[in-house]
C-alpha cells in the first residue's frame, strides 16, 4: 500500500512585521492589543550608604544590595631596592633598562 499521498509537507514559516504575525500560506494576527507600554518607571532615589547600594524605582519596589562582599584588603605596598621594585606579596619589576645614564 503506497501511503504517500499521506505525508505532510506543511513547512509553513512564520513572520513578524511590525506588531503583525503571519503564517506562510495562511493569515496573519495583529498583536498590538497584547502590548503593555505602560510600564515607563524611572530609576530615581538611588543611593550608597557604606555598602549597601538601594536602587530606588519609581512606583515601585527600591531594592537594596549588599556590596561588601566587593570590597578589598588589598593594601599590598611596594618597596624598592637598587633597580627592582616589589610588590609586598609577589612580584617585582627590573627597571635598568629605563634608567637614563646619558647626564653627564
Amino acid at each position: 500500500v503506497d501511503l504517500s499521498g499521506y505525508v505532510s509537507t506543511d513547512d509553513q514559516n512564520l513572520t513578524l512585521s511590525g506588531n503583525t504575525l503571519g503564517i506562510e500560506d495562511g493569515n496573519t494576527v495583529d498583536l498590538t492589543p497584547y502590548l503593555d507600554n505602560t510600564d515607563d518607571q524611572n530609576i530615581s532615589g538611588s543611593s550608597l550608604v557604606g555598602t549597601d547600594l538601594t536602587i530606588g524605582i519609581e512606583n515601585g519596589t527600591s531594592e537594596t544590595i549588599d556590596l561588601s562582599s566587593l570590597v578589598g584588603t588589598d593594601d599590598q605596598g611596594l618597596s624598592l631596592s637598587g633597580n627592582t621594585l616589589t610588590l609586598e606579596d609577589g612580584g617585582s619589576v627590573d627597571l635598568t633598562p629605563y634608567l637614563d645614564n646619558t647626564d653627564d
